[in-house]
C-alpha cells in the first residue's frame, strides 16, 4: 500500500530543512510527538534509531535509512509501533518553490497491510500523521519567523557548506 500527502510550507527550503533535518527534531514541530530521543547513533547518521513517544500514549521506534542535506530528504522505517502494517518505509522530502520562496513538503510511505485495514491506515498515516505533522511544521516555521528566531537568521547552516558550494556567511 502507498500513502502520499503533500503541502506547501510558508518558508524557504533552507529554513524548513534546518528545522527537520535532525531525526529527533520531530518533537519540536510535530504536535503528535511529545518526546523524541536517539536510542543509537546521531540524528543525521544512517542506521541511527529514534524513539518517539506519541500523544496518545503509543511508542514508535524508527531507523534512519537515508539522509541528504543536498537533496533535502530523509527516509526511515518503523522498527516497532502500533500500526497494523509491516515493511513500513517512509520518505520526507522538501522541494524549493522559487515563486514566493516557499517549500513543497512531501511525506509518503509504502508498507504491507491487510486489505481490510487499507482505508483506515490511509486516514491514520496520511491525515493523522502526515497532514497533522506538516501543519504543525508550517505553524512552527511561521511562529519562529514571526519571533525572528536566531536559528533562521544567523549564518548559513554548516550543512549548506560543502565541496563546490557557494554558501557563505553574511
Amino acid at each position: 500500500m502507498k500513502v502520499f500527502r503533500s503541502m506547501v510550507l510558508d518558508a524557504p527550503v533552507v529554513r524548513v530543512w534546518a528545522a527537520v533535518r535532525a531525526f529527533d527534531a520531530v518533537v519540536d514541530w510535530n504536535p503528535g510527538v511529545i518526546a523524541a530521543r536517539m536510542e543509537s547513533g546521531s540524528p543525521t547518521a544512517v542506521g541511527s534509531v529514534r524513539h518517539l513517544d506519541i500523544a496518545d500514549g503509543t511508542v514508535f521506534r524508527e531507523t534512519l535509512l537515508a539522509h541528504s542535506d543536498l537533496e533535502h530528504f530523509y527516509a526511515y522505517d518503523i522498527v516497532a509501533g502500533p500500526l497494523p502494517c509491516r515493511d513500513y518505509m517512509s520518505t520526507h522530502r522538501f522541494i524549493p518553490i522559487t515563486e514566493g520562496d516557499r517549500t513543497l513538503g512531501i511525506w509518503q510511505a509504502e508498507f504491507e497491510c491487510n486489505r481490510d485495514d487499507e482505508a483506515r491506515l490511509d486516514e491514520i498515516v496520511g491525515d493523522g500523521i502526515y497532514v497533522a505533522g506538516m501543519n504543525g511544521l508550517n505553524e512552527y516555521l511561521v511562529r519562529n519567523a514571526a519571533r525572528g528566531e536566531s536559528e533562521f537568521n544567523g549564518p548559513s547552516p554548516a550543512f549548506l557548506k560543502g565541496p563546490g558550494t557557494e554558501a557563505a556567511d553574511p
